[in-house]
């Protein structure tokens, strides 16, 4: 279970990083919303892949569905700007993940 502890930490600081560059207020505010909303999907992501269904760009595009509906309401931002930032979020996420 500790094994997913320093994956999901990384993830958590990365996708704060992302989405406050996109909106610059309340950074306190920003690291909560990147903590529940990563420790939501990172483990249910981490779960599917590993023991249900192993099609990890699947997993990753619901993953990337889920989350910018997450941002949308919680940050109070229009779609758009949601689904970048959720793009952005988990591309460098994945892209870090994968060359670490």
């Amino acid at each position: 279970m500790f094994y997913l502890l320093r994956p999901w930490m990384l993830t958590v600081f990365i996708e704060f990083v992302i989405i406050w560059l996109f909106i610059r207020k309340e950074p306190g505010k920003l690291l909560l919303y990147s903590l529940l909303i990563n420790s939501l999907t990172l483990p249910l992501a981490t779960y599917s892949y590993i023991y249900l269904y192993p099609k990890l760009l699947l997993i990753e595009s619901l993953v990337i569905m889920v989350e910018w509906i997450f941002l949308k309401f919680l940050l109070e931002i229009n779609y758009t700007k949601a689904l970048a930032i959720s793009l952005i979020a988990n591309a460098s996420t994945f892209l870090v993940g994968y060359f670490l």
